[in-house]
């Protein structure tokens, strides 16, 4: 394809300093924009700007918004299989898949909405959808077992790692961290009759400094467990 002819606005611009146009060229600079400043960010218009092109340029190399957020959430994804060895105990193939998980949609907020919602353009999350399933096979339950097994724990992974995050600075009062923030939740909990709400009591205490990651994956082990159960 013959390249475009010089605009006025990049005339005089060093050979070599405008990002390379390509299909993973235009999906990098998707994440960074979606990282920096959300799903809401992310129009061909932003996304031409950062790359220093035209919008028609991008439409060279994806049909429309849907498509950039789906191979933009494939891209993301990429890499967590990598650190997994199958072959291992499959409850500990399962945990150390979940975690992983968990924390690449921690890095990447945005796309946990996006899982999974067209497999076409997102091969690697249909392979962890796989991987999982696959562990559940292991165990000798029965396809019906294993899909709701495999359904279940990726719902549970997806929708913890989509939720936790950390609190936006926006909505922190000036001077005050998260922790303190959380405390107040704690003490107003702590207002409230014993008698009625014994459970919001007893988490309370320690709720200001509970560690999310702690959590989710306390989570995982209780789900994993009833897995467990169900083996007999």
């Amino acid at each position: 394809m013959s390249p475009a002819p010089e605009s006025k606005r990049t005339r005089g611009r060093p050979r070599g300093s405008r990002p390379a146009l390509s299909l993973p060229a235009v999906v990098d600079a998707s994440v960074a924009l979606l990282d920096e400043a959300g799903q809401d960010a992310l129009t061909f218009r932003a996304l031409a700007a950062r790359m220093e092109t035209g919008v028609g340029a991008i439409y060279h190399y994806v049909t429309g918004r849907d498509e950039l957020l789906d191979r933009a959430t494939n891209a993301i994804l990429a890499d967590v299989l990598s650190g997994v060895d199958v072959r291992e105990d499959p409850f500990e193939v399962l945990r150390t898949l979940s975690a992983t998980l968990f924390d690449t949609l921690q890095a990447h907020e945005w796309a946990g909405a996006y899982l999974l919602r067209d497999t076409t353009m997102q091969p690697n999350s249909l392979r962890i959808f796989e991987a999982m399933g696959q562990q559940f096979m292991r165990m000798q339950l029965t396809s019906a077992q294993c899909f709701n097994a495999a359904s279940g724990l990726l719902s549970f992974v997806v929708g913890s790692g989509a939720e936790i995050r950390e609190m936006p600075a926006a909505f922190l009062e000036e001077g005050v961290s998260q922790e303190e923030h959380l405390q107040e939740f704690a003490d107003a909990w702590l207002a409230l009759d014993a008698h009625e709400f014994p459970f919001l009591h007893t988490i309370a205490r320690g709720f200001a400094q509970h560690d999310d990651r702690e959590q989710f994956l306390a989570g995982v082990d209780i789900y994993l467990a009833g897995v467990r159960a169900q083996l007999g």
